[in-house]
C-alpha cells in the first residue's frame, strides 16, 4: 500500500468514507472503540540511512536504522487524523507524552508523543530490550497521556517485525 496523500480520518470526513465512524447519523450516540494502533505524532526523529527524519517525512522505501545497526526499508506509510469529537468519545486514543530522558539519560533524545498502543524499549538500553505498549510507562515519572483536541498518528512499517531508532529509543513495527 503507498501513501497516496489520502488520509484516514476519525471523524470519516476525509480520506476512507466512515473510516472508524459509529452510529448512523451525526448525532446518534457512539460506542467507544477499543484504540489498538500504533503510531508517532509530529516531529519525532527517526534514523534513517541518511541522518535523523521528522517523522511525517518518512516515505516509502526510505532506508530506516535497525536496533541492531542493519537497514530496514520502510514498506507502508499512513497518517491517522484523530479530530476533537472522536477523543472525547474515546480518550484511550489519547497520545503518551514520554519527556526527554524519562527513560534513563538521552530516551528519548526529546519529548516524544506516541500512541498509547506503540510499543517502546523501556530496558536499561538497547541491549536489555524491555519492549512495552507506551499506555503501560504511564506509572512512571513524568510519563503521562497528553491532553489534545486534535491528533495525527505517523504510522509506518517495513514489510517484516523490526525495531527501528525513534529519538534514540528502539521502537517494534510489524506489518
Amino acid at each position: 500500500m503507498d501513501n497516496d496523500g489520502k488520509t484516514n480520518s476519525a471523524s470519516g470526513k476525509s480520506g476512507t468514507p466512515g473510516a472508524v465512524r459509529r452510529g448512523a447519523g451525526r448525532h446518534a450516540p457512539r460506542e467507544p472503540i477499543l484504540w489498538t494502533l500504533p503510531g508517532f505524532c509530529r516531529n519525532a526523529r527517526v534514523a534513517t540511512d541518511f541522518g535523523d527524519l521528522p517523522i511525517e517525512a518518512l516515505r516509502r522505501r526510505d532506508p530506516l536504522r535497525t536496533v541492531q545497526g542493519s537497514l530496514a526499508h520502510v514498506a507502508w506509510v499512513d497518517r491517522i487524523h484523530l479530530d476533537e469529537e472522536f477523543l472525547r468519545a474515546n480518550p484511550d486514543a489519547l497520545p503518551v507524552l514520554i519527556p526527554a530522558g524519562a527513560l534513563g539519560p538521552g530516551r528519548p533524545r526529546s519529548d516524544l508523543r506516541v500512541s498509547p498502543h506503540q510499543k517502546i524499549n523501556a530496558g536499561t538500553g538497547e541491549f536489555r530490550p524491555d519492549f512495552r505498549m507506551a499506555r503501560d510507562l504511564t506509572d512512571r515519572p513524568g510519563i503521562m497521556r497528553s491532553p489534545e483536541t486534535l491528533v495525527t498518528y505517523h504510522v509506518f512499517h517495513c514489510g517484516a517485525p523490526v525495531s527501528v531508532l525513534i529519538e534514540g529509543i528502539g521502537v517494534s513495527t510489524s506489518p
